[in-house]
C-alpha cells in the first residue's frame, strides 16, 4: 500500500488549451501541454527557514543530480512548494539543504539556530498535488533506501519500518509537524496528531542537548562539552539514521537506547509553532502534558474558548 496515498490532496488545476491556427487552408491542430506536478510540505526540526528545497526525480532507481532537481527556498514557517512542469508521477527524493542564512527553530529555547544539515524524505509516487513533511524521522527512511536501486516498494517499506520502530512515540510521517488551525481547525483528532509530532521533535532536540547516551560514530556523546546546539542535533539525527540497517530491518539495541533517551525528556516547556486560522504563524510556550496549557495555546492562536476547551481535551488523547 502507498503510505502517502492518504496525504495526497486534490487541487483544481486549470485546463490549459493551445489553439494552433493554420496559415492556409483553414485547418487547425492542437497539441497537449503537460500538466504540472506540485510537491508541497513543511520542513521541521523545528521549523527550517530559508533552506534550499530540492525535489529530485528518482529515475532508474537513482535520484537525479541536484542541479537537475526542481527547487525553491523554504519560508519562515518551514513551508515550501515546488512545481515540476513535465507531469512526472514517479518516485521522488526531497532534500532540504543549507543555504545562505538558513536557520531552524529550537523548540526548547524559542530561538533560531543555524541549519547546517541535509534532511530528506522519499515519496513512492507523486501526483498533481502531493504533500510531504521533511523531518528527522523522514530522513531515517530516506537514508535507509540509499541512493541506488530505489523503487516504490523499498520506499513504502522504509516508511513503514520507521513508523513501526517509533510507534511508542506515535510517529506518523504523513502528519504535519505542527498544529494547523487553517486547514484542520475543526478536526481535534488531527490537531492532536500534529501536536504530537511537535512534541516528539522537541524531545529529539532535548535529547540531543542532554542525553549522553546519544553518540557519534566515534562514541563521543552528542552533547559533549564545547559542542553547539546545531552540532548536537546533527549528531542526534545521524544517530537516528544508524538505527535503520535496511529498509526492513533495524538495530534493536541502539534503537532501545535512542528511544529511551527521547521518551525520557520532560516536555513541559515547548515553544510550539501553530498555523493560525488566517494562515499566519504563531508560537506559544506550552506544557505538552497539560490539557489546560494546550487549551490556552489554542485560545491565544485564535480559537474560541468553549471550542478550545473541548478541542484540547481531544488533542491530548493523541499525544504520546
Amino acid at each position: 500500500m502507498n503510505i502517502y496515498g492518504k496525504i495526497f490532496t486534490s487541487v483544481g488545476i486549470p485546463l490549459i488549451s493551445l489553439l494552433v491556427l493554420s496559415g492556409c487552408g483553414g485547418g487547425g491542430s492542437g497539441s497537449a501541454i503537460p500538466s504540472a506536478t506540485t510537491v508541497s510540505g513543511t520542513a521541521a526540526k523545528g521549523l527550517v527557514k530559508q533552506a534550499r528545497v530540492l525535489v529530485c526525480r528518482i529515475v532508474n532507481g537513482t535520484p537525479e543530480a541536484d542541479a537537475s532537481c526542481a527547487n525553491t527556498i523554504s519560508k519562515s514557517d518551514g513551508s515550501f512548494t515546488v512545481t515540476m512542469l513535465d507531469n512526472y508521477t514517479g518516485p521522488v527524493m526531497i532534500k532540504v539543504m543549507p543555504a545562505t542564512a538558513s536557520m531552524m527553530f529550537d523548540e526548547t529555547s524559542g530561538t533560531d539556530i543555524p541549519y547546517d544539515i541535509t534532511m530528506r524524505a522519499v515519496v513512492p509516487a507523486v501526483s498533481a498535488a502531493t504533500t510531504v513533511y521533511v523531518t528527522p524521522f523522514s530522513e531515517m527512511a530516506a537514508n535507509a533506501v540509499g541512493t541506488s536501486n530505489i523503487d516504490s516498494v523499498k520506499i513504502n517499506q522504509a516508511i513503514a519500518t520507521v513508523q513501526t520502530l517509533m510507534a511508542s512515540m506515535g510517529i506518523d510521517l504523513s502528519v504535519k509537524p505542527m498544529p494547523d488551525l487553517m486547514n484542520n481547525g475543526s478536526d481535534p483528532i488531527m490537531l492532536g496528531k500534529q501536536s504530537n509530532m511537535t512534541k516528539q521533535l522537541a524531545r529529539v532536540m532535548m535529547a540531543a542537548k542532554s542525553a549522553s547516551s546519544l553518540k557519534d560514530p566515534s562514541g563521543t556523546p552528542c552533547n559533549a562539552a564545547g559542542t553547539s546546539t546545531t552540532q548536537q542535533i546533527i549528531c542526534a539525527i545521524n544517530e537516528m539514521n544508524s538505527l535503520m540497517t535496511s529498509v526492513a530491518t533495524t538495530d534493536q539495541t541502539k534503537a532501545a537506547v535512542a528511544i529511551n533517551a527521547f521518551n525520557s525528556q520532560n516536555v513541559t516547556a515547548v515553544y510550539m509553532p501553530i498555523i493560525k486560522a488566517d494562515g499566519t504563524l504563531d508560537v506559544e510556550l506550552v506544557d505538552m502534558t497539560s490539557s489546560q496549557s494546550m487549551q490556552a495555546a489554542m485560545q491565544k492562536a485564535g480559537m474560541m474558548t468553549p471550542v478550545a476547551a473541548n478541542t484540547a481535551n481531544i488533542m491530548m488523547q493523541g499525544m504520546y
